[in-house]
């Protein structure tokens, strides 16, 4: 059975009330047998129950927590939820089947189970597939909007609260979910909603939200633009502590452009998310639809460019290959091969560069015996710069400091988390494997395992938030009581950390995995912190600079990562002889 997400509105987190009567073993309505809990939230449980009238279809049951029911506005805002999904039909929102109330008068819903799950859970730190952004940001859009022009305005619209339903054959509905804090215009249950009360989730909120102002559709559409921006780049715009705090950096701007992170984006894809997330309500596209809709085209857009540029470089490719081209010829084309891996592609100058091949080879027996003592010429010159780098490498302990640029080879790293909840310092619950997309609250532990089928040497890092804003860099691996402090790994060998606690300064945490062909000297000079003292800090600012440097110069292009859902756990693949990845990990 999937996990289920269908959980509450994160403003409130506590636990439930002793004394809270489950509904376990109950039938509701004399047709809903409740089968078992799936979520406790702020406000209410969720649980998985069975409909005995429809050959028992599996449907989830949402009643209020008994604390909750003390206060008034809680339950009101409860039973506007149940008008605000009787409201809506559509595809892109969960639908309500019933609703009705306890033996002791306390209401309850009955809504539609999703088989699927959550936007964040297919989040990753390197941005998702453009088609897939696409896709399911013009359907976000489009549920979006079906709800403003019922005069429902969400308020609180986050990945966790969008459920992905697998359709099959590769196919995704989106589905998105908690209305529990939604604003509804013209409601029967309530005149008016409160707006003086800033509800939401803090790092999702729009201006106006966390200003305590009036909300509308241009609220969510705010919402909407910074999903989009974490979808295509694996990171949030803003990483505020404090809702003030975040007020004034979205008062300032989004600094980062979404194509900083992920330059394949157009500049047109750019332009629709800022404009989405602009300060000034007006300033922002009045509907979502028209927002998704657009956003969609320009992902295609880039999507067709990339495709198109591919198509090209492997036709010249194809033709390098196959002609009798000069040394000389062919050493020019690996040049330009390389600088096209590394810089966008234009498709026009490769057309231009094809055609200059074809009449050059028309010419190509006046100059032929000319072209092969020059390639010879040149060959010589690079087997010297090899010889020469070697001798270099060679005298400097065999650093590896700036690794190959043409590198064949393709190196390969698997890594999971191991999660451990605590509670006034003790294990809450038991542990379990994380895909790192979860939001981890201070104190609890976790530990990384890590393996590879190549023999390396790997080092494992923290770059994370600190007192006054600061950041800090911790050396996590190697340490001495593993694989006796030695970055070395052999293939195949499962390597484990040691447990790691989140600490007080809330905000994301950036790990990054080094994996070498050889040691790298920049985080061989910091292997020395990891003592008694320093437990891995890097207090020296100089090494702390050095490492900043190394991994900023180094970070760029991102290797390719695949997650496998089944087994919690992720593989990292690049080519040449040095593989950088990071993993974000936020904790509040």
């Amino acid at each position: 059975m999937p996990s289920d997400p269908h959980h509450e509105s994160s403003t409130l987190i506590h636990e439930a009330t002793a004394g809270q009567t489950s509904l376990v073993g109950t039938t509701l309505n004399r047709r809903y047998l409740v089968e078992k809990e799936l979520k406790r939230g702020g406000f209410g449980i969720v649980y998985l129950a069975r409909d005995q009238q429809l050959h028992s279809r599996p449907v989830v049951v949402k009643v209020l927590l008994e604390d909750a029911y003390q206060s008034d506005y809680v339950v009101q805002k409860f039973r506007q939820e149940i008008e605000a999904l009787s409201r809506l039909d559509h595809p892109g929102v969960v639908g309500i089947i019933d609703s009705g109330e306890l033996a002791n008068g306390k209401p309850f819903i009955v809504m539609q189970y999703v088989d699927g799950v959550t936007l964040r859970s297919v989040m990753t730190a390197e941005g998702m597939d453009l088609d897939r952004c696409a896709d399911l940001i013009k359907q976000m859009g489009r549920a979006l909007t079906a709800a403003h022009e019922k005069g429902i305005f969400h308020r609180d619209l986050k990945p966790d609260n969008v459920m992905l339903q697998n359709l099959g054959q590769g196919e995704e509905q989106v589905k998105i979910i908690d209305f529990g804090i939604a604003k509804i215009k013209n409601s029967v249950i309530a005149p008016s909603t409160a707006t003086n009360v800033a509800a939401g989730t803090v790092a999702y909120m729009a201006p106006e939200q966390l200003s305590s102002r009036p909300v509308s559709a241009v609220t969510d559409v705010y919402a909407l633009g910074q999903i989009a921006y974490e979808m295509l780049t694996g990171r949030k715009p803003f990483n505020p502590e404090t809702g003030f705090e975040l007020l004034g950096m979205q008062r300032g701007g989004v600094r980062i452009k979404p194509s900083d992170l992920r330059p394949s984006l157009s500049t047109a894809a750019d332009q629709l998310i800022l404009k989405a997330m602009s300060f000034e309500p007006s300033q922002r596209p009045t509907k979502a639809r028209d927002f998704g809709d657009k956003l969609a085209r320009a992902l295609n857009s880039n999507l067709e460019t990339v495709d198109h540029s591919q198509s090209v470089q492997e036709s010249l490719q194809t033709q390098q290959a196959t002609e009798a081209t000069p040394l000389a010829v062919r050493s020019g084309a690996s040049l330009q091969k390389t600088i096209r891996a590394t810089l966008p592609i234009n498709p026009q100058s490769a057309f231009d560069s094809r055609a200059a091949g074809t009449v050059g080879a028309a010419k190509r027996s006046t100059w032929f015996r000319p072209g092969i003592i020059l390639g010879v010429i040149f060959g010589l010159a690079l087997l010297a710069l090899g010889a020469w780098y070697v001798l270099i490498n060679k005298s400097a302990g065999h650093f590896v400091t700036s690794p190959p640029v043409a590198s064949v080879s393709t190196r390969e790293l698997t890594y999971s988390l191991t999660v451990q909840k605590m509670r006034d310092g003790k294990p809450y619950q038991d542990q379990f494997q994380s895909s790192g997309q979860e939001i981890f609250e201070n104190g609890w532990k976790f530990k990384m395992s890590i393996s590879s089928p190549q023999e390396g040497y790997l080092y494992l890092l923290n770059e994370g938030p600190a007192a006054n804003g600061t950041t800090t860099y911790n050396l996590l691996f190697p340490e001495p009581k593993t694989n006796a402090g030695s970055a070395k790994v052999i293939a195949d060998n499962k390597l484990q950390t040691a447990w790691m606690t989140f600490d007080d300064h809330q905000g994301k945490e950036q790990f990054w995995l080094v994996w070498s062909i050889s040691p790298i000297k920049e985080l061989e000079a910091v292997t020395g912190a990891v003592n008694q003292q320093d437990q891995g800090q890097i207090k020296d600012p100089a090494l702390a600079n050095s490492v900043r440097d190394f991994l900023a110069n180094h970070s760029s292009p991102k290797p390719e990562v695949a997650k496998d859902s089944a087994k919690e756990q992720s593989t990292v693949k690049g080519k040449g002889d040095l593989l950088i990845s990071f993993i974000e990990l936020e904790h509040h």
